[in-house]
């Protein structure tokens, strides 16, 4: 699958207090802390950026890349995230509830405990992440990848898994309701695991 890349293409190196987010390259930290809110981090490349130090309220994401990143406990929720690319980026907490992402890829990054409550995703790759102990209730989701993501205990409840393949993914002691595995597609060792989970006992 193809999914939207980000056009960052004329983008200029600038400093955070230029307090300006349009066709930039961020790769320093601030100085000291800093709060950004009511705005649109848009057409920018952020290298190397710990959010953890910096307040961000109400951002909406269009066409970003994040490499290197810590935006663990950042909240984008209610938010467009479109065209965006998260890069060996930390990410333990964040949250994406009621967002609306289109076109967003993860790639090795350590996603622990998302949470993607009731959110509306069209068009995702996921590649070697973590997203175990994470939140999938309520979740729309069409277009969707997942190559060797760690689903260790993530709870997927009222969410359309039809045709989504899970097959290189880790789904040991993740909870699935009967709305979300309808259709799911996924290998036979992990079919033992699920069938266990419903209760049923394999004969060997």
């Amino acid at each position: 699958m193809e999914i939207g890349k980000p056009k960052v293409k004329t983008c200029i190196e600038k400093n955070w207090e230029d307090e300006d987010f349009e066709n930039c390259i961020l790769k320093e930290n601030p100085t000291s802390l800093i709060k950004i809110h009511d705005t649109t981090f848009d057409s920018c490349i952020f290298s190397h950026i710990d959010f953890t130090k910096i307040n961000i309220e109400n951002v909406d994401l269009i066409d970003a890349i994040f490499e290197d990143c810590d935006l663990s406990n950042v909240q984008f929720d209610k938010k467009l995230i479109s065209r965006v690319l998260f890069k060996n980026c930390k990410m333990v907490g964040t949250s994406f509830i009621e967002a609306s992402l289109k076109d967003v890829q993860f790639e090795e990054c350590n996603t622990k405990y998302l949470n993607f409550a009731e959110a509306r995703i069209q068009k995702m790759k996921v590649i070697d992440s973590d997203f175990s102990e994470s939140s999938f209730l309520e979740t729309e989701m069409k277009n969707i990848e997942f190559f060797k993501v760690n689903f260790y205990r993530t709870e997927f409840i009222k969410t359309n898994l039809d045709g989504v393949d899970l097959s290189s993914c880790e789904i040991s002691e993740s909870y699935f309701d009967d709305q979300s595995l309808k259709g799911m597609i996924v290998d036979s060792f992990q079919c033992e695991s699920l069938v266990g989970m419903l209760g049923v006992k394999v004969k060997k």
